[in-house]
């Protein structure tokens, strides 16, 4: 029982979204179909790997090229911050954060006085959730509304490449905070990963991305193919997931289905013009994240534009306002779970002040 309350004490995210869960469903219900249980499923299975690539060695030499790659700390951060914004073009904003965060935190185990680990990690969360909005399969929500509102491509396109032009530009900016300390000094001995399991799990991981981006069923794949070959040959893998994490979304989706079915919601949303579509679209990110914002507010409009840059954009903000900020977080807390305090701190104030810029200023492009 102590070790229970010890680990809902530690995990103060999951105790909240608990007790809001059971809140909800006293006031409203309870509904196994408020799960989105693809996700569960998927971050259960990437959880796995990206365990498995730290088991077999492969982050440790990923972290070594890229020191070798960066003649000072701040080009280290731009470097993972381009790949993050690139990644999630291409993975997913979630994938992208699951696969690059675990090697820039495990690079900062050999770079213990390195001043810019808080806000490194930070942008590279950021970046993952700016770049993800810039094709219509870099996140859920895009996926959604693409084939909702049957957008054409040329036209989406453009909206998003000024987001993302906007958004290379901040993020520039922002890494020049981070110290330019030098590491050439720094000599790590050359570490060996085990290749015919890197290249097992490599496998699993492009059936896990093609899971994703709904190539393959979920439902069978993950349990019946990823889990069960780990199982195979390194079932202590299965001790390392953030089961917590898992938690937390189920209380989350539990949540976000109960104000989902909000009669008022529904008439407020009715009622509002392009200009209020699209800072609907920014605030219910902040409290329900944007991909059920997105498949809330798109109903009730015909304005794509508004309901499209409302919640891309709004995936910055607070930790719900993206699924992706949920899991970077839960990330930074498992390698460094003394400095979250000092992370969520850092981490809100690079958020707000890019989602009250970037949304003061594509304000004024709604029509």
């Amino acid at each position: 029982m102590e070790r229970v309350t010890n680990y809902f004490k530690n995990n103060r995210l999951l105790s909240g979204s608990l007790v809001l869960a059971l809140i909800s469903c006293l006031i409203g219900r309870f509904s196994a179909d408020f799960i989105d249980y693809k996700v569960i499923f998927s971050l259960f299975g990437l959880m796995l790997l990206i365990q498995g690539f730290e088991q077999v060695g492969l982050l440790q030499y990923l972290a070594q090229k890229l020191l070798h790659f960066s003649k000072n700390s701040r080009q280290l951060v731009q470097l993972m911050i381009l790949l993050s914004l690139i990644g999630s073009m291409f993975l997913t904003n979630d994938v992208a954060i699951l696969t690059l965060l675990p090697i820039y935190l495990k690079l900062l185990s050999v770079l213990p006085k390195f001043k810019g680990r808080f806000l490194g990690s930070v942008l590279i969360i950021v970046a993952a959730n700016l770049g993800s909005s810039f094709f219509p399969f870099g996140n859920p929500q895009n996926l959604y509304l693409y084939d909702y509102y049957h957008v054409p491509l040329p036209q989406f396109l453009t909206w998003m490449s000024l987001v993302l032009l906007v958004s290379l530009i901040s993020l520039a900016l922002l890494t020049l905070f981070v110290a330019k300390d030098s590491l050439t000094e720094i000599n790590l001995e050359n570490s060996p990963f085990e290749r015919k399991e890197t290249l097992l799990l490599s496998g699993l991981m492009i059936v896990m991305i093609l899971v994703v981006l709904d190539v393959l069923p979920y439902q069978w794949v993950i349990p019946a193919v990823v889990a069960l070959i780990v199982a195979s040959y390194r079932w202590e893998l299965f001790k390392h997931v953030d089961y917590g994490l898992l938690m937390t979304f189920v209380c989350f989706f539990i949540i976000v289905g109960n104000i989902g079915e909000a009669q008022f919601i529904k008439e407020f949303l009715q009622r509002l013009n392009g200009k209020q579509i699209y800072l609907a679209g920014l605030g219910l990110s902040q409290v329900i994240s944007n991909v059920p914002a997105a498949f809330l507010i798109a109903p009730f409009t015909t304005n794509q534009q508004a309901v499209i840059l409302g919640v891309n954009i709004g995936g910055l903000g607070t930790l719900l306002a993206s699924l992706a900020n949920l899991i970077g977080y839960n990330l930074f807390r498992i390698y460094y779970p003394k400095e979250t305090k000092r992370f969520f701190g850092l981490f809100s104030a690079v958020n707000f002040g890019l989602l009250f810029f970037l949304g003061g200023l594509f304000y004024f492009f709604i029509h």
